[in-house]
């Protein structure tokens, strides 16, 4: 009961002047999962989608819809538009359009979760990891505000300031808006802020290596047992790369799974976008989990289009869906 709204049930609850998520008294975020609340893009994305589900309870009410069915039919529209968004906005950029089209086509050719899905460690503990390296030093939330660095401005877990509020067409492309800011290209660098990470997110370690992201991406990898990145190139049907075209120096060993990935997306696209591992695990991953859902749109309703407005006739991208929570 503490996340809805109690002077409109079908509603979820809000934050602050409705521009932070509800927080508790020591400020811990009221919401279904707590690593939502883990930075300020984290947190503005969640406050997004819960201000979207508000906004679509009011046009559904306007619309005749039984005050009983609201919510249910409020956040099925949500879910299916995010659903949409993912499957064929964000991973055309991330894996290719091609990879993306055969896999809706065909479905997952190593992913077979037989009725139970899960997420692979393969997805969880590396190729999922790639934005890592896609993190900048610091970013503008603001239109004419300063720039924030990562750390400590942009920690998360508290109260969200009203300077760290963002606005959208800062990080995403908007039409009639400069372009956004982009994100560093996969290419295995971290940033200085995530190779030297403060003691408020790792505490207190005994050895500096542990302060790494990177050593602790691989640390995590190697824990779970994960296979090399040749390894999964060899399983999948595709060339490993070689010693030669990874460029990892001294390093005579096969290629740790989460290295592998961020080193082939530099080599195959210059950056821009996942390679043949890491596109096929995270394209397999996502369409087979949307399709395993019994409530998605592809499992529901494979024809059906996104109803809300967009910039685009007929292209429903994650700005639309920001836009609707204003």
């Amino acid at each position: 009961p503490y996340l809805f709204d109690q002077g409109d049930p079908a509603k979820l609850l809000l934050g602050v002047g409705g521009r932070d998520l509800p927080r508790n008294q020591q400020g811990t975020a009221l919401v279904g999962d707590p690593r939502n609340d883990v930075h300020a893009f984290m947190t503005g994305l969640q406050l997004a989608f819960i201000r979207a589900h508000n906004q679509l309870v009011d046009r559904l009410r306007a619309d005749g819809v039984a005050e009983s069915d609201l919510f249910e039919d409020a956040r099925r529209a949500l879910v299916w538009h995010y659903q949409w968004v993912i499957l064929n906005d964000f991973l055309p950029t991330l894996v290719g359009a091609q990879l993306t089209a055969a896999m809706l086509t065909d479905g997952p050719r190593f992913y077979r979760p037989r009725g139970e899905p899960f997420i692979p460690v393969e997805f969880a503990d590396a190729a999922y990891r790639y934005g890592h390296s896609q993190i900048k030093e610091d970013y503008q939330l603001r239109e004419g505000g300063r720039r924030f660095p990562v750390f400590p401005d942009l920690a998360g877990f508290r109260p969200l300031a009203s300077e760290h509020y963002v606005d959208w067409p800062l990080l995403f492309d908007v039409p009639g808006r400069p372009p956004a800011q982009r994100a560093k290209p996969i290419d295995g660098q971290l940033p200085a802020s995530l190779i030297r990470l403060p003691e408020s997110i790792t505490g207190a370690v005994e050895i500096t290596a542990y302060r790494s992201l990177a050593s602790r991406d691989l640390q995590r990898g190697q824990g779970t047992g994960l296979p090399s990145g040749e390894a999964v190139a060899r399983a999948i049907g595709a060339k490993p790369l070689t010693h030669k075209e990874l460029a990892l120096g001294d390093w005579q060993d096969e290629t740790p799974l989460w290295l592998y990935i961020l080193r082939e997306a530099a080599i195959q696209s210059g950056g821009d976008r996942l390679g043949e591992v890491g596109g096929r695990i995270v394209a397999e991953v996502l369409v087979g989990i949307v399709r395993e859902d019994p409530e998605s749109y592809l499992s529901n309703d494979p024809s059906w289009r996104p109803t809300l407005p967009s910039h685009q006739a007929g292209i429903f991208k994650i700005r639309d869906l920001l836009v609707l929570a204003g």
